[in-house]
This record gives C-alpha cells, sequence and structure tokens, in this order.
C-alpha cells in the first residue's frame, strides 16, 4: 500500500546502517522500503559501508543529501536537542533493551529491538512505556514484554531476507569434493561456535574431506562474548590471523576456511557452495538473519530449539536440536533464562543425518525456501512501517 501524498511521512532512523552488520541490513531495508511507501527516511547516525546496485546508489544519495543537517548537527554539537514536529523517530535498542539516547524531539518515538535477556532492569522497561510502539524481533521478545511486563502496545514483525538475492541456485565448484558445513554470526559465546567447533571436530574424524566454513568476524568484543573452557581454549585475538591461529588450535589444517567481512549482498555467492548450515546458538532476540538466508538458499538448516530460533523451526524444513539444557553464563555465573545448551551428539547425528541422506535433506531445504519465500525484505519492511503509521 502505498501511503497518499497528503499523508507523506518522515522517519528518522537512530542506528547505523550498512551491509557489514545485522542491524545495518535491516535498517538499509527499512530506509529502501519507505522510499517504495512514499515516507521520507532521515538518518542519525552516519551510515556505514554499503554494495549498492546503481539505481539503491542514486536512492541513497538522496537520502545522505536531506540527512545532511542531522548528521552535521550530531556531529559538531552531539549533546543539542534536534527537532522536528513532522518525524517519527526509529529508536533500537542493545540486547538488554537499553535503547539508544538519542537526543531528538518530534512525534512519540518507536522502538525497534532484538533484546537477549529475559531479565531486564525497570528503568529501560519504564522508558519503553514511553514510546507509541515496541516492534520486536521474535515471539519471544514480544511474550515477554507483553507478559513479564506488562507492556500492551508490542508487536512481532520477523526479519525478511532479500530473496531476489538468496534463492536456491547451482555450485560453482569452488570447493568441489568438499563437504561443506557453514556456520555465521559474529563470534560469541551466546552464538554457540564453541559447540560448532567440537561438532565439527568429531564430524572431521568420521569424514576428511568435510570443511568448515565460517563467517565469523566480530567488531563488538567484550567479555560476555568468550567461551567457558568445556570444548575449547581461549577465545580468538582481534583480526583474521588471531582466528586463523586459534581455530588451529582446535581443528586440523584445510579443514576450516573463514570468509572474513563480506557485504550482504555478496553472501549468496558463498552460500551456493555449502552442504548444510549449523546454528546451536543459546539465544537468539530475534530470528537469527544468518539462518534465514541459508533456508531462503534451500540450504538444510540445524537449529537450536530456544528463543528467537523457535520461529523458523518445523519438523519439515528444518533439523531441530530440539536437547536443550539450561546455560549458566561463563562471566557472572548467573543462569540465563530461556537460553538453552545444545548437545554436541544431538548435532553430530544431525550433520550425519545430511550427510547420509542427500535426498532428504534437499526435500527439507527446499521446504525451508518456501518459507523463507514469504518472508522478503520488501514484505517484512511494509509490515513494519504499517505498525508505525498505525
Amino acid at each position: 500500500m502505498t501511503v497518499p501524498r497528503s499523508a507523506v511521512q518522515k522517519m528518522a532512523i537512530s542506528w547505523s546502517i550498512g551491509h557489514y552488520h545485522g542491524w545495518g541490513v535491516y535498517g538499509l531495508n527499512l530506509v529502501l522500503a519507505m522510499l517504495r511507501r512514499g515516507v521520507r527516511p532521515r538518518l542519525l547516525q552516519k551510515p556505514g559501508a554499503m554494495d549498492l546496485d546503481p539505481l539503491q546508489a542514486r536512492l541513497m544519495l538522496q537520502v545522505l543529501e536531506d540527512s545532511t543537517d542531522y548528521l552535521r548537527v550530531r556531529l559538531l554539537h552531539p549533546e543539542r536537542m534536534l527537532r522536528d514536529a513532522d518525524t517519527i523517530p526509529l529508536i533500537h535498542s542493545d540486547g538488554r533493551l537499553v535503547f539508544d539516547d538519542v537526543k531528538f524531539e518530534g512525534r512519540p518515538p518507536i522502538g525497534i529491538t532484538f533484546f537477549e535477556t529475559a531479565r531486564l532492569d525497570p528503568k529501560p522497561i519504564e522508558r519503553a512505556k514511553q514510546y507509541a510502539r515496541i516492534i520486536v524481533g521474535s515471539r519471544w521478545n514480544e511474550r515477554i514484554l507483553r507478559e513479564k511486563y506488562g507492556l500492551p502496545n508490542v508487536h512481532f514483525v520477523m526479519q525478511g531476507v532479500e530473496t531476489t538475492q538468496f534463492y536456491p541456485s547451482g555450485r560453482r565448484g569452488l570447493l568441489n569434493g568438499r563437504f561443506v558445513v557453514f556456520s555465521g554470526g559474529k563470534l560469541e559465546f551466546r552464538k554457540g561456535q564453541d559447540l560448532v567447533v567440537e561438532t565439527f571436530r568429531r564430524f572431521h574424524q568420521r569424514h576428511p574431506e568435510a570443511l568448515l566454513l565460517t563467517s565469523w568476524s566480530n567488531r563488538w568484543v567484550d567479555a560476555s562474548s568468550r567461551f567457558p573452557a568445556r570444548w575449547v581454549e581461549g577465545f580468538p585475538e582481534e583480526g583474521s590471523e588471531g582466528l586463523q591461529r586459534w581455530m588451529s588450535r582446535h581443528l586440523p589444517p584445510d579443514s576450516f576456511f573463514d570468509v572474513g567481512l563480506v557485504a550482504n549482498p555478496r553472501m549468496p555467492d558463498v552460500l551456493r557452495e555449502v552442504d548444510v548450515a549449523l546454528f546451536p546458538n543459546r539465544c537468539e532476540g530475534g530470528t537469527n538473519l544468518v539462518a534465514m538466508e541459508c533456508m531462503a538458499m534451500g540450504i538444510p538448516v540445524i537449529l537450536s530449539a530456544n528463543t528467537g530460533h523457535l520461529d523458523l523451526v518445523a519438523d519439515d524444513r528444518c533439523l531441530i536440536l530440539g536437547q536443550q539444557q539450561p546455560v549458566v553464563s561463563p562471566v557472572t555465573g548467573e543462569l540465563m533464562e530461556d537460553w538453552g545448551e545444545s548437545s554436541v551428539d544431538e548435532a553430530l547425528e544431525a550433520l550425519e543425518r545430511v550427510y547420509h541422506a542427500p535426498r532428504e535433506s534437499s526435500r527439507l531445504g527446499q521446504e525451508g525456501h518456501r518459507f523463507m519465500r514469504d518472508h522478503s525484505w520488501s514484505h517484512q519492511c511494509d509490515q513494519v512501517i504499517e505498525r508505525m503509521l498505525e
């Protein structure tokens, strides 16, 4: 539905858009959806790197020109309050529901959040009550805010996938002869790459032709990122060489390769070479964009049955890691409510199932593709915008 000219709105996005991290991809697609609907986007943060086609670049240049005054004030006078009565600010939060402290006044703000803890502090909850609406990235997030904290105006809208780029297609044969296991997501305890390493180590002992292909680059490392010592030793030093050394301590030479930072539109070329994707994540505030993109490609996907993943899992479209044990934070020692610890044995069994039953696995991949076909970025962002304009 196109917004009538008389009802044209302006919306300001509080986070940096771009092609190299999940929030950036989400924001960039929201901007493109706004432009299609006659909504005028404004940026409150300098955008990150983007890999745009010429037509997208033409549109984005206009957005940047329209945002110049906002960006200049934010850069030169970060404490000055920006005011624009005709603009709805979209404010995003971190993994604890702490929303950006944006110096902006316009129409009642709308929060967009993918939080990763069920135990929220009173202060951000009180702030969230002041928002016109809260858009969340999973039914798990929605349930927590509605049922546990009594916030009524909360709406779940799943992320999307660029279905014109992420779809089943033939391989290029660049990894010919290898059985390729893919794992993606920033390197941290929550994402469970320690479980991936141990599962693949055992799988490779049985199948020496197997290759672990990873996309684990992480620009946001803190103490909570680090793994416990059960399956792996230490944590990688910053940079690709540090990751290489760390993986070499756990896996045989030539059994792994990390692709580094790749712009989102380039990832389909990587994923076309993949046989199976493994996501034993302990928690997802959203629905795991990388897993959704693998499903859209028709890749059989192994998913942990917890938190945001529950919006993706179904017996007819993925392999489910149903054995979920309680998770204790390796940093604080607290029990992480609703998180799940996947079984390495069950993950190994799932990899073996894909390896030995390619037809069945292909059918699962195709069902996953059909599911994601109904969740394009354009469709999902339209849902977000409709919620904002209610």
